[in-house]
């Protein structure tokens, strides 16, 4: 089994906010230092592979703070999916190709969803809709993507998102590797009581 991670991005409120209110949801998890208004959280159950409560948890972020919300999870190294929120409602969702996670060895040759036009207007105005549509829609073997996480990469360095979503989620932090632009003192921490 290759690499699996999932996190969410908030645009707006501050990591100490954030805390609080996982905290009052009384949840496990990391948040990464507030820069350039945008915040990661990395939650204990998010990580478990399983989508609905990453994204039941982006919506209720996005929602309380009325900020937009990316979440995403990468399966197996393989496949980087998305889900995007602004005020609590889903505007956006969005799946790589895939080659081997078929059962069937029918891999999905082709991403399917992504409105680049969204991820530009809420994250970065600069970017324009043909370069976040070749890192979407890209198929594997046409781009240097042979991991999910080199498109998550790529798409959170075009965004201008924090380097600190690419390749950690809560499990990673927890045993103690963390992003090459965070130490464990810059993590905010909560656990469920």
């Amino acid at each position: 089994m290759g690499t699996t991670y999932a996190n969410i991005t908030l645009k707006g409120p501050k990591a100490q906010d954030i805390l609080q209110e996982l905290g009052n949801q009384g949840r496990s998890a990391f948040v990464s230092p507030t820069e350039d208004d945008l915040t990661t959280v990395y939650e204990m159950d998010s990580d478990e592979g399983d989508s609905t409560v990453l994204t039941d948890l982006a919506e209720d972020l996005s929602g309380y703070f009325g900020c937009p919300a990316l979440a995403v999870q990468t399966l197996d190294e393989e496949l980087l999916s998305y889900w995007l929120y602004l005020d609590g409602e889903l505007l956006d969702t969005y799946k790589s190709p895939s080659q081997s996670l078929d059962p069937e060895g029918k891999g999905n040759s082709k991403s399917q969803g992504g409105k680049p036009e969204l991820l530009a207007q809420l994250f970065n105005t600069d970017a324009t809709r043909e370069e976040i549509v070749d890192i979407l829609h890209c198929p594997d073997q046409d781009c240097s993507f042979s991991l999910a996480v080199d498109r998550h990469l790529s798409l959170v360095e075009l965004l201008g998102l924090p380097m600190c979503s690419v390749g950690f989620g809560f499990c990673d932090l927890d045993s103690g590797e963390y992003p090459e632009d965070l130490d464990e003192e810059d993590l905010l921490r909560v656990d469920e009581e």
